[in-house]
């Protein structure tokens, strides 16, 4: 098995799940910026169940048709191990997180504005206060939040990007452990052997 095709395979699928991935989180802060009612946040929820729904999907997609790619290579004993599924499974996820920490940098701190977002997100999250019945022990704690929130400066790049690598690690390792198990194809030594016998 060539290295060079996991490289030029990953590099691709990484990069198509990486944008699909920044689309999400564009159209999330758009939203919650542009949004000016508490029923953005349902709109939001059923996007985000969405992008889980399209993330699992494409990981699984993308690594079963490397498995098949190697399957092909290996003619003579083909196999597709475990470690190979979960490997490649979390290096499109850690692609992915780059593209996704980058491009929603760049889109909140130049097209939004991280002051903006943060403006945004508190005013948001005001207005489901209100119209929700909140304990009174609560109130304390939910306005140190919101302080907290509004007194957070700005990450800078490098932090978000391996923040974003960090968040689709873990996620490309879970998913990935599972989508390994159904990808997976063990070496058929006996039928091999069996063949050889035959010949």
């Amino acid at each position: 098995m060539k290295p060079s095709i996991f490289l030029n395979d990953m590099l691709t699928k990484g990069a198509i799940l990486g944008g699909v991935m920044l689309l999400s989180s564009i159209a999330e802060t758009a939203m919650l910026y542009y949004g000016n009612s508490v029923n953005w946040i349902v709109v939001m929820s059923i996007e985000c169940l969405v992008a889980m729904a399209a993330y699992c999907y494409l990981v699984y997609r993308f690594t079963k048709g490397y498995a098949t790619l190697v399957l092909s290579e290996r003619k003579e004993m083909p196999y597709f191990s475990y470690g190979s599924g979960l490997s490649y499974a979390t290096s499109i996820s850690m692609l992915a997180g780059v593209i996704v920490a980058l491009g929603s940098y760049m889109f909140r701190h130049y097209v939004v504005g991280y002051e903006n977002y943060i403006a945004a997100t508190v005013k948001l999250l005001q207005d489901y206060l209100s119209q929700t019945e909140v304990p009174a022990s609560m109130v304390g704690t939910y306005d140190q939040m919101l302080k907290a929130l509004q007194a957070q400066e700005e990450p800078s790049l490098i932090s978000s990007i391996f923040s974003g690598i960090w968040s689709y690690l873990l996620a490309g390792t879970i998913v990935g452990m599972i989508v390994a198990a159904f990808t997976k194809r063990e070496p058929k030594i006996f039928d091999n052997q069996e063949n050889q016998d035959e010949q």
